[in-house]
């Protein structure tokens, strides 16, 4: 081995100081340690099917004779062209894999780090080969495919092609990059650009011993440009076609870039899911002599022509696209730089464009300037305006308007075919122990921080963990990511890079391809309605839900312990996180009790302590500059519904009165944020409550505010188990809380336990704020007057805490529930509900609701007579509720919210035609993101300038309709209007 030495390579070539392009920005760096890179050579795959000791590509026959064989479904189990899964067709269920299942050690790193995608929380030594990431042989290559011989039989799904000219060490980073792709089924194509070096030389024929490495000579002219073209001609000769191995896709690769370990199959299925793109990229960070991360490319569309090039190099295209197109690297005008720009434009040129996948996939290393020059020669000797001038010369067509292509991205649609089997095979490994996690997103919440707990968990006992997230929303929704990506590689958010017809499939496809047995869902709307076939497709899969709460709103009839209670005869087990949903679910006909298990979430105890005096007074003046008699009260929670954010202003009303309290005697403290913040500020104001209550908004460490709190607050509607309350409780503070759902369980509440043991006060709420305001300011009146009291509860929910809520000791309960699961007895299904009945009807009810409902019939007959747009709005809507009644009202005679502005009476009429009941009406006279927002008394307009909360909704807007634009009418109160309300109330 020789030590490594200052290199450099080629930069992107973005043009780094246009606007919209990477950004900059400094980390700490990470020098691979020798040994480090000894152990990933370590862990390339060819280590578990056996290795030979011949130059060149092969492996030991006495090797492959020892492996077991690893099951792979055979190619006449696929459906033939045409066959979409939909009526007549047949697709074949998913067999259990019987194959040798690898015993392979996955130990976590001892000191993980989040893998951050923003570009300011990035650890930019944190790449995939990382120790501070999950061992990188997390995806082995099935023996079987080797063994068989099928690895050499059959056509790869992608080849990966990269130019190298005596590489470095660190070329075994890449090689563990690519060999350990969850993708397996892949072929490297590495041309050798008249290497010298015994060392690089030896280091090649090392990797050439897996099979799927082919080393190439380049006999010809130097040059990355001439030497992929070397590639390209092997690739794609007709002997190559003739022997059915020519792939469907490429890639170039650079010898020291990196792939994230699914990168390539995230990639590959999107452009399988987008048959009319031919090119796929990602998101790129930019590390080692230069910290930066790329988020524009494919979908910037025509600014890789005019501005820079921002397709990321190693980014996947067609064969179909350069044999169609017969671009090649251009080694006579772009010999010195440019020639991934040139022959992306190339493929543009020709009508071929394709997406990203909005995930960072892809580490670019950067280099000293030196190193480039030692091997290739001078680069980008003109500098960036001459290398962008030679483009658009050379591919001027692309400079007329419209000229430059941009396919359409096929929108999903109701009752789309769907597919079953999965496009091709992956030649990936089987392991004795994995599980698979699916949850609807990655926010921060409670709910979301327990399923992180949980896959650490299994992680840590050396399951190789899938993560499935079936709702994409971008920057929530993926919030969690960093922190599940310290556990394992394999994560996807199905959306963000499939439409939606090929979501069933593709989670079949993970749960063959990994092996996987066991699938732990949670809050998942779409794997409850879809269960019933995923148990067809894969019957001897164990499907176990896992359940927090009723919904506290009423919605689907009690929300997901609902639909685990319609589906239980395809789960396997039901795991509830307290005894009170576990009960809820019995009470409510649950046929088989004894299915159902019950662990609680947990949080880290030992981040939490209870405060002593001083130290309170302390955080009390540092943090909210109050002294220490001032009792303050704190709210941990979103400010949305569930929690009743809206009640708080009430409350601290009700409070001062009740109490003669002036400023200063106490402070409600609220810790969140959320679609109420407004009409929370309103209500503070309209009660003349600011100085009493304070809002604070989200913050990352809420105990560094506990601890300077006397009383813990949260006047939920309901509540699972609850988070904010446990910690609450293990800083050793008192709860005002309602008596709703597993709160007083979560107290200590049972039979013949004394009120004196529970860790706070139960609020026997009402849900109406004339009547629930006056009881929990009457039990913090209580609190407040009584000291020792206040020590007593919280004396008592510390110990609570310590005995029963740490996480890793209550979640550990998960691996028994596991282990009872047992497969569903179609025999006794009779006795269970059938989904496609409440499946059915919940449609019908969405979608014709006026139509359908009994009760809507019935209130229309007391619909009032109406004339003009109300009488339209009438016939095409229904008026078969009080809402939609006041809804109609509203659009009528619409008011504007703000003063100042003014709104356009007839579009917004003509528009909610065709939005009946929305509170967000969008402008259908325009393709852009405008229109007006209700609250239920006025309407405010938005548009990309001030969006608004309807922003979030922009998916909801009407396809297909466009209205032609007329003379607006200026609406009533737009100037002077008495009646109109003021901003706080407007908002």
């Amino acid at each position: 081995m020789v030590a490594l030495a200052a290199n450099a390579k080629r930069p992107l070539t973005t043009g780094s100081l246009l606007s919209g392009g990477p950004k900059s920005g400094r980390r700490r760096k990470f020098t691979t340690p020798l040994l480090i890179i000894l152990v990933v050579q370590g862990l390339v795959a060819w280590h578990y099917w056996g290795g030979s000791d011949h130059e060149g590509v092969g492996v030991a026959e006495g090797s492959r004779d020892a492996l077991a064989r690893i099951w792979h479904p055979s190619s006449s189990s696929r459906e033939p062209p045409g066959q979409l899964g939909g009526a007549g067709s047949v697709s074949t269920a998913l067999r259990r894999r019987t194959d040798r299942a690898l015993d392979v050690p996955f130990k976590l790193s001892s000191d993980p780090l989040p893998v951050h995608h923003i570009h300011e929380q990035i650890h930019f030594h944190n790449h995939p080969l990382s120790p501070h990431r999950p061992p990188s042989n997390q995806f082995l290559l099935a023996p079987d495919a080797v063994s068989s011989g099928r690895i050499k039989r059959t056509a790869p799904v992608l080849s990966i092609i990269t130019a190298t000219q005596n590489p470095r060490e660190i070329m075994l980073e890449t090689a563990a990059s690519v060999l350990g792709q969850s993708l397996q089924n892949i072929e490297w194509i590495i041309v050798d650009d008249h290497t010298t070096k015994p060392e690089s030389l030896a280091m090649l024929r090392q990797i050439a011993k897996d099979p799927r490495v082919v080393v190439i000579p380049n006999t010809g002219d130097k040059g990355l440009s001439a030497s992929r073209n070397v590639a390209l001609r092997w690739v794609l000769s007709e002997e190559k076609l003739r022997e059915g191995r020519r792939p469907k896709y490429l890639a170039s690769l650079d010898d020291d870039d990196l792939y994230e370990f699914t990168a390539l199959e995230k990639t590959v299925w999107m452009l399988e899911s987008n048959p009319e793109w031919d090119m796929g990229g990602f998101h790129v960070i930019k590390f080692n002599a230069n910290n930066e991360t790329v988020t524009m490319g494919l979908h910037s569309g025509a600014a890789n022509f005019f501005n820079g090039n921002f397709v990321p190099n190693a980014a996947v295209y067609s064969t179909r696209a350069v044999l169609n197109s017969g671009c090649r690297y251009d080694d006579v005008n772009f010999a010195v730089g440019g020639e991934d720009w040139d022959f992306w434009m190339c493929l543009a040129e020709n009508g071929h464009w394709g997406g990203t996948v909005p995930e960072p996939l892809y580490w670019y290393r950067g280099n000293p300037a030196a190193f480039r020059q030692s091997r290739w020669g001078n680069m980008f000797v003109d500098g960036f305006s001459s290398l962008k001038q030679r483009i658009q010369d050379k591919h001027v067509a692309l400079t007329e308007s419209g000229r430059f292509p941009d396919p359409p991205v096929r929108p999903s649609r109701e009752l789309e075919a769907i597919r079953w089997e999965a496009p091709f095979e992956t030649h990936l490994a089987r392991f004795k122990k994995t599980i698979m996690f699916i949850v609807p997103w990655l926010y921060v919440g409670g709910a979301d921080v327990g399923a992180l707990h949980q896959i650490q968990l299994f992680a840590e006992q050396g399951y190789r963990v899938t993560v499935v997230c079936t709702l994409y929303r971008n920057p929530q929704g993926v919030e969690l990511r960093p922190h599940v990506l310290q556990y394992t590689h394999d994560v996807h958010i199905l959306p963000s890079f499939l439409r939606a017809s090929d979501i069933p499939r593709y989670i079949k496809y993970l749960v063959d391809t990994r092996g996987i047995e066991e699938v732990v869902m949670s809050n998942s709307q779409l794997i409850y309605e879809m269960l019933p076939a995923l148990a067809e497709q894969m019957p001897h899969v164990k499907f176990i839900d896992y359940l927090h709460n009723e919904a506290y709103d009423g919605w689907k009839s009690g929300g997901y312990p609902t639909f685990s209670l319609i589906t239980q005869r395809f789960l396997s087990r039901t795991v509830t996180c307290s005894w009170y949903l576990r009960d809820w679910l019995i009470e409510r006909g649950h046929t088989n009790p004894n299915s159902i298990g019950v662990v609680k979430l947990g949080i880290e105890v030992a981040d939490f302590s209870p405060n002593n005096a001083s130290m309170k007074a302390l955080a009390k003046r540092d943090l909210l500059n109050v002294p220490e008699s001032t009792v303050v009260v704190t709210i941990v929670g979103r400010l949305d519904p569930q929690k009743r954010p809206t009640l708080v202003p009430d409350i601290a009303d009700k409070l001062r009165r009740l109490g003669g309290y002036r400023k200063g005697d106490f402070v409600i403290v609220m810790l969140g944020d959320g679609d109420l913040k407004d009409e929370v500020k309103a209500r503070v104001a309209q009660l003349r409550v600011a100085d009493f209550v304070r809002l604070l908004g989200t913050v990352e460490h809420p105990q560094t505010y506990l601890a300077a709190t006397d009383i813990f607050l949260l006047p939920s509607m309901s509540e699972g188990i609850s988070i904010a309350v446990a910690e609450a409780m293990a800083m050793g503070l008192p709860i005002v809380t309602a008596r709703a759902g597993a709160l007083p369980e979560q107290l200590g509440e049972a039979p013949g336990v004394d009120s004196s043991q529970l860790a706070g006060v139960l609020v026997d709420h009402q849900l109406k704020a004339d009547v629930d305001a006056p009881k929990y300011a009457d039990e913090l009146h209580r609190l407040i007057d009584d000291p020792e009291l206040r020590a007593r509860f919280g004396a008592n929910g510390r110990k609570n805490v310590e005995k029963s809520f740490d996480w890793r000791t209550t979640l550990m309960g998960m691996f028994d529930e596991i282990k009872k699961a047992k497969l569903p007895d179609y025999t006794k299904a009779l006795a269970m509900p059938n989904p496609a009945a409440h499946f059915a009807l919940q449609n019908l009810l969405l979608e014709n609701h006026s139509e359908t409902d009994f009760a809507a019939g019935q209130n229309a007959l007391k619909a009032p007579t109406r004339f003009g747009i109300g009488k339209e709005l009438q016939e095409r809507c229904g008026e078969s509720s009080q809402a939609l009644t006041d809804w109609i009202n509203s659009v009528e005679s619409p008011r504007n919210c703000d003063k100042k502005g003014k709104l356009e009476a007839e579009l917004l009429q003509r528009s909610a035609k065709f939005q009946c009941g929305a509170w967000c009406l969008f402008d259908l006279t325009t393709d852009k993101f405008a229109g007006w927002s209700y609250n239920g008394q006025c309407f405010t307009p938005f548009d990309e300038q001030s969006p608004g909360w309807c922003k979030e909704f922009w998916s909801s807007r009407p396809a297909g309709v466009h209205l032609p634009k007329d003379v607006a009418i200026p609406l009533r109160g737009d100037d002077d209007d008495d009646d109109d309300i003021d901003d706080d109330e407007g908002a």
